[in-house]
């Protein structure tokens, strides 16, 4: 009955946020860009660099962040970096009409601040971390650039049926298995995650339950914090779990072999962008991470 009634709710949700309409073309924003107008774009997230290509805008795009991995064709763009380690020469030097970034992350930089008076447009898009994500964001873009009402149609097409798929799936299943996240840079850098993080509401979102549930955010991975999530599941990303040189390396954890994640060799590792950036294939990811974790 539990996971009907979420289901249901699932399908409700979804609903009243497709009756939500799509901006008006005569009541878009003046900048608009005419059809005619040769378009150059940098992206500064990989979530909105590849709903950008989603969207038909690939082939603007003339600058990335590092984060911008998916498609691979974005790989052979020039890359400025880390979105706090930005170069205002570099960015110039793209010469672009626009810059599309995440309005949660422009904190990380000024760079911001001093390209105003460039005439540069700087597009600050609102995101959240649902499955319905990718349409929100589409719909802002479209007010600065000539995206069609058909491509955001499509977009949330393929939400509504990867979310019914997805209630679906979890409609099957009993058991909410303990996931605990661990981020990782090499050996000398483990982090866990708690709650109310991007990984944390993924976990939610495939039926699990977060492992950590005493903090918020990341903290460091301690044997003290081991015990303390006792996880069945250990998830990571795999450029983490490379980083460690694979689970010979995460063995060599003080307190990981000990967990019942790892003696039942219950260890996940997914890409890092597809798991957590809440894109067009959120969906997909968390019915794949849905099925790791209830194996």
């Amino acid at each position: 009955m539990k996971k009907f009634t979420q289901f249901l709710l699932l399908v409700i949700g979804l609903g009243a946020f497709s009756c939500s309409q799509a901006p008006s073309k005569e009541n878009s924003n003046p900048t608009t860009t005419n059809s005619k107008e040769t378009i150059r774009i940098i992206s500064l997230s990989g979530f909105l660099t590849e709903l950008l290509y989603d969207l038909g805008q690939g082939d603007k795009i003339v600058g990335r962040d590092i984060t911008s991995t998916f498609p691979a064709e974005v790989i052979e763009l020039p890359s400025l970096g880390h979105i706090s380690q930005l170069n205002a020469e570099g960015i110039l030097e793209l010469n672009p009409n626009f810059i599309f970034v995440q309005e949660d992350q422009m904190a990380q930089s000024d760079i911001f601040e001093n390209l105003k008076a460039s005439g540069i447009q700087i597009i600050p898009i609102q995101t959240s971390e649902t499955l319905s994500n990718s349409e929100r964001a589409a719909k802002q873009i479209a007010k600065y650039l000539n995206v069609s009402d058909a491509e955001i149609s499509k977009i949330k097409e393929n939400i509504l049926a990867d979310s019914l798929q997805l209630a679906k799936q979890l409609a099957s299943y009993d058991e909410e298995p303990s996931v605990l996240f661990i981020y990782a840079r090499g050996a000398g850098r483990l982090m866990i995650g708690g709650q109310k993080t991007a990984v944390s509401s993924m976990i939610q979102k495939a039926g699990g339950r977060n492992a950590i549930q005493s903090f918020e955010g990341y903290k460091a991975l301690t044997p003290e914090s081991l015990i303390e999530a006792q996880p069945e599941v250990i998830l990571m990303f795999s450029s983490g779990l490379a980083s460690l040189d694979g689970k010979e390396g995460l063995e060599q954890i003080t307190g990981i072999a000990q967990t019942k994640a790892f003696k039942e060799n219950r260890i996940i590792a997914m890409d890092g962008h597809y798991l957590s950036s809440y894109g067009p294939r959120s969906g997909r990811a968390a019915m794949e991470l849905a099925s790791k974790i209830h194996e």
